[in-house]
């Protein structure tokens, strides 16, 4: 058996409600990461900024997305989508420019919207600035995607813009003018 010498001091008791909420202030910062992805391909540079919620076991669509419900299109603040060229969605033409992207999935596809507003909250949307709306595509994949992720990938025709979360990809095609 070995004894110690120690020094005590007595302090006050801490004021654990004090504490508490001192540290429940402190910022958390966003649960979801927020990715900003950059393509390039026909002579047009493409970015979109998007937070990535993950799939964390969860059902996605129908349940943690509704269907037929507007969704952000990701986490956090509202999805922004940045063309250097002109485009061509079906027949919607989008100039080239900044956008916020939200979209209504459905079972059969849904709708791609295109606002005109920019630097909002994920939340915050207005009708009377979309540019238009065309649908989308749904297609089912094997392999699980953990992470929202948005591609802008070259096709033939032109290009496509995927929108791929668990084993579900909404897609919709355009041209570069």
């Amino acid at each position: 058996l070995t004894t110690r010498k120690l020094k005590v001091k007595r302090v006050d008791d801490l004021d654990m409600q004090a504490l508490a909420n001192r540290f429940a202030r402190n910022p958390v910062g966003e649960l979801s990461g927020a990715v900003s992805a950059e393509f390039q391909f026909r002579d047009t540079n493409f970015r979109v900024d998007f937070g990535s919620p993950q799939k964390r076991g969860r059902d996605l669509f129908g349940n943690i997305v509704p269907w037929g419900e507007r969704w952000r299109t990701g986490a956090n603040r509202a999805t922004h989508f940045y063309t250097s060229n002109d485009l061509m969605f079906g027949d919607l033409e989008v100039p080239a420019g900044e956008y916020t992207l939200f979209t209504i999935p459905k079972q059969d596809g849904g709708t791609l919207i295109i606002n005109k507003q920019t630097g909002q909250n994920g939340q915050s949307y207005d009708q009377s600035r979309d540019l238009g709306r065309v649908p989308m595509e749904i297609s089912t994949k094997e392999e699980v995607t953990e992470a929202f992720t948005i591609r802008v990938e070259e096709t033939e025709e032109g290009g496509q813009l995927n929108l791929i979360w668990g084993n579900t990809v909404f897609s919709s095609d355009f041209t570069v003018q």
